[in-house]
């Protein structure tokens, strides 16, 4: 029996080929613009980048490098410093009973409805006090503060609805809560911490404006820094005036997204599992 085609499928499915479509759009448009020169570009914008200028990612591997390499460190030590601190707390809120438990964790609720850049003065005072400024550690250090508090909040979801009778059990075996956490709540909370590693990571690998903020020494710039800045010259000028070349340009873009494609390509399958582990009620 032929099946019924239904309407609103068909146009549903139809709307989402075309954002698909669009969204891929610029994406398209920078590949080809990286293997193209200013000149052809400015030429034919919409043209085919034939023959393909591969030198640009030579260009773009040589100047980002090093600033990659620094913002991949920047994001280990604070998505490590994140995960330790928020997965000891959210365990604290979910399993533990102690004297202000709910009104230290509405508190925290609260917190993550202040938006960021109100914090950026008093996070910049402070930082100058404790003598961070021109250290990737001290960018580090407000990054694992920062993100602590959605990571809370989604590991003590998380951990509150697992059984009581997993913890129940290893405590009447002699374990410790620190057992208990290195043993049942960390492997039961991969998929979610491998959601806040990847969140995290998106957002301080993308950030500018804190570390413009705290780092005024060339040697250590992030590659938001870096891509903020990299106009290398083409070597065409008119008169005086010399013109950067957008095909390197948009190779040093490309080159720098593909830690974040590698990043939620390894994980997608965690980041959408973590995502929906605290919704059911296990």
């Amino acid at each position: 029996m032929p099946r019924k085609i239904n309407a609103k499928a068909i146009i549903s499915y139809s709307l989402l080929a075309v954002i698909l479509i669009l969204s891929f759009v610029p994406i398209i448009m920078m590949l080809s613009m990286s293997l193209r020169n200013s000149l052809m570009i400015y030429g034919d914008f919409w043209g085919m980048p034939w023959p393909p200028i591969l030198s640009n990612f030579s260009f773009a591997l040589f100047d980002l490098m090093a600033p990659i390499l620094r913002t991949i460190y920047l994001c280990v030590i604070s998505i490590l410093g994140i995960m330790l601190f928020s997965t000891l707390s959210g365990y604290a809120f979910a399993r533990l009973k102690f004297v202000g438990r709910n009104l230290m964790f509405w508190v925290i609720v609260m917190l993550m409805t202040v938006p960021g850049v109100l914090l950026l003065t008093p996070n910049f005072v402070l930082a100058d006090w404790l003598h961070l400024k021109n250290s990737l550690e001290g960018l580090a250090v407000f990054y694992i503060g920062g993100g602590q508090l959605f990571a809370i909040f989604l590991l003590r979801t998380f951990f509150t609805s697992q059984p009581e009778e997993l913890f129940e059990a290893a405590r009447m075996e002699g374990a410790n809560e620190f057992r208990c956490v290195w043993s049942i709540a960390l492997p039961l909370a991969r998929p979610i911490l491998i959601t806040i590693a990847i969140m995290n990571f998106l957002s301080i690998y993308n950030d500018l404006i804190w570390p413009m903020l705290l780092i005024s020494t060339p040697d250590l710039q992030t590659i938001s820094m870096a891509l903020a800045s990299y106009a290398p010259d083409s070597g065409n000028s008119v008169g005086k005036i010399s013109r950067p070349d957008l095909g390197i340009i948009t190779s040093g873009y490309v080159f720098a997204s593909v830690p974040l494609l590698l990043m939620f390509t390894l994980g997608m399958r965690y980041f959408i599992e973590g995502l929906t582990s605290g919704s059911i009620k296990a």
